[in-house]
């Protein structure tokens, strides 16, 4: 598989059939006063669909209102600017979970008063992340103000649902990290593409980016070897699954048979003596799992 360049802008995390849907949406959106909920996993790129739609409403960065509660800042100064402001002004909030009750609070009164105004003078974006979901779908003052506007969201797909765009960031990445590494990689070997489909990234497709950036870093040739992988690339895959009531056993042999597998890169006879059984008996469990393209 070869490299080519890329677009110089980030229109690929976007180019997938599916995921054009919801970024025509998401435009279409910002041409109106609604507010703006996006949500999603860790690294799947909230934050570059809020950039593009302040480009869309043509709103500089430097313009907004940060209500970021992950950092300590004047919260009441904060809201005082955004009651007092006689124009149109632009609010982002993030980690809302972690602000105060009596904060959460204020801003449900402030947005019941707002949302009711004829002429709208607030751009609203609110970043959520998916651990927050569980404690916004409780009964608390924080779901009170996600059911006020939760029917604006948007809810972004993780990299195990985009497997078919797969090569395509691959390939995004690769260019990238030629220039920046002063690299010339010219492509990837396809055992790649069975281990990237595979593994959990946690943090979906910036972890994707961060470990091509590695890959071609250690990299001496032209192409991308599955050989040349430092092995601690396959360490702890069997830390990442969880255990949990309710699971049957046959769920977590299927996850720690294709942990092996992919540890071993795709070798039958290690990755039997690893799980200690046979290699007759690995090959049943491959055919009956589906895993055979694994090995």
């Amino acid at each position: 598989m070869s490299s080519k360049r890329s677009k110089s802008n980030t229109d690929w995390i976007c180019s997938g059939s599916d995921i054009q849907k919801i970024r025509n949406q998401w435009i279409e959106t910002s041409n109106s006063n609604l507010p703006m909920l996006i949500i999603g996993e860790k690294g799947v790129g909230k934050s570059f669909w809020i950039r593009r739609s302040l480009e869309q409403r043509n709103i500089p960065e430097n313009a907004i209102i940060n209500l970021d509660f992950e950092y300590p800042f004047s919260f009441a100064e904060s809201l005082e600017k955004i009651k007092s402001s006689k124009q149109i002004i632009t609010i982002y909030i993030d980690q809302i979970t972690k602000a105060k009750p009596e904060e959460v609070l204020q801003l449900q009164q402030w947005w019941k008063s707002e949302k009711y105004e004829e002429k709208p003078k607030v751009y609203l974006y609110w970043e959520i992340h998916s651990d927050e979901l569980e404690i916004l779908n409780q009964k608390n003052v924080y779901a009170d103000f996600y059911d006020q506007l939760k029917s604006f969201r948007f809810e972004l797909p993780n990299l195990k649902k985009r497997i078919s765009e797969l090569p395509q960031f691959v390939l995004q990445f690769l260019a990238e990290a030629n220039e920046a590494l002063n690299k010339k990689i010219t492509g990837v070997e396809e055992e790649f593409f069975v281990f990237f489909k595979n593994k959990n990234f946690i943090s979906n497709i910036s972890e994707l980016k961060d470990m091509i950036f590695a890959l071609v870093g250690f990299s001496s040739g032209k192409q991308l070897h599955w050989k040349q992988i430092p092995s601690h690339f396959f360490e702890n895959q069997l830390s990442e699954l969880e255990v949990k009531p309710g699971v049957s056993l046959e769920v977590y042999e299927k996850e720690i048979i294709k942990a092996n597998l992919i540890y071993t890169k795709g070798n039958r006879e290690k990755a039997a003596k690893l799980l200690g059984i046979s290699e007759r008996n690995l090959y049943r469990k491959l055919h009956e799992y589906q895993l055979e393209d694994l090995s």
